[in-house]
């Protein structure tokens, strides 16, 4: 006969507090913590102050044990410690959550996920007014993401939904990021301060979707060299003669529209101009580092310079393609 030693350990439910879990995550002090518990639940004031902090003490504990499972998702989904989907995904999807001006930062300087980076960190959180725990955690959750999709083959955002499960539009902020980082594309926000966080990761996006390989299985990091080219062929296949023709055939029956400013035709023959000399520079992938930079300086400096909007620039890239497609 075998004897057969069991060992079985009876706990209560994981209990998380969604609202602690955040000033967790935010770097919160449990005194700064208990404070915002007092402000925000009405009930807590039942409850002696000692009582309230012990509780956030526990709850932080629990958090500070939950780490690193939360770094590695598939660790955290075979857990019995947290044995329920919802509470996993709305765990992870808090603890990959990003600031919008932490992150335009962190991209914004010119740099991957280097030990230099990290030491900026205190800067960031002063310029931020974000506490540098929390600056910490997005700085690592990006770093960590980089690596583990780096050099895989297909789409990054995807590449990060199936092993991290994030929401779709958590995987695309993290895959513009890296796209940006990856290609080393200069995006300071002291050269372009008018460009914010959500507008560069839409940018991205379309960057990711159109200008990269579109092969299957083919990674949208890389930029499609054949499409470089393409653009960089463009000035020579457009002729001076052939670009007024086009855009004055194209913009003939805006002339006498009195929604128009008069100077829309001239700027836009200087629009077509630019665009192309800035596709026309892009011949290695080196030459994109300052693609937004100059599509900044460029285009839409000097478009809005001269009074016109975003209405007038849709309007006008339009019939530049419109035009392009007739004429040739």
């Amino acid at each position: 006969m075998y004897k057969v030693d069991i060992m079985s350990c009876v706990s209560d439910p994981l209990l998380i507090e969604e609202e602690v879990f955040n000033f967790w995550l935010a770097g919160l002090s449990v005194a700064q913590a208990v404070d915002m518990r007092y402000q925000r639940d009405s009930s807590c004031s039942s409850f002696d102050r000692t009582i309230v902090t012990l509780d956030t003490e526990d709850q932080y504990q629990t958090f500070s044990l939950l780490e690193p499972m939360l770094r590695k998702p598939p660790a955290l989904a075979s857990s019995p410690v947290v044995n329920m989907p919802f509470i996993t995904d709305t765990l992870l999807q808090q603890y990959y959550s990003l600031d919008a001006e932490v992150a335009r930062e962190l991209v914004g300087r010119g740099q991957k996920m280097t030990a230099k980076l990290r030491k900026d960190l205190d800067t960031i959180s002063d310029k931020t007014g974000i506490p540098l725990k929390s600056c910490l955690r997005q700085y690592d959750n990006i770093k960590r993401i980089y690596k583990e999709v780096d050099e895989k083959d297909g789409k990054v955002s995807q590449n990060i939904q199936r092993y991290y499960g994030l929401s779709p539009s958590l995987c695309q902020q993290y895959a513009a990021m890296i796209y940006i980082l990856d290609n080393r594309i200069d995006v300071a926000p002291r050269k372009i301060p008018n460009l914010t966080y959500s507008a560069l990761v839409k940018c991205v996006v379309v960057l990711m979707s159109e200008w990269c390989p579109a092969s299957e299985g083919a990674s949208d990091m890389d930029i499609d060299r054949a499409f470089l080219k393409e653009l960089h062929s463009l000035k020579d296949r457009v002729s001076d003669s052939m670009l007024v023709g086009m855009i004055n055939h194209g913009s003939e029956t805006l002339k006498n529209n009195p929604e128009y400013p008069k100077n829309f035709v001239s700027e836009l023959r200087k629009l077509a101009v630019k665009l192309m000399s800035i596709g026309y520079s892009l011949v290695h992938t080196k030459d994109y580092t300052d693609i937004f930079i100059d599509l900044d300086e460029m285009i839409l400096v000097p478009w809005f310079t001269a009074g016109l909007s975003p209405t007038h620039m849709e309007l006008g890239l339009s019939t530049l393609l419109t035009c392009y497609l007739s004429a040739v």
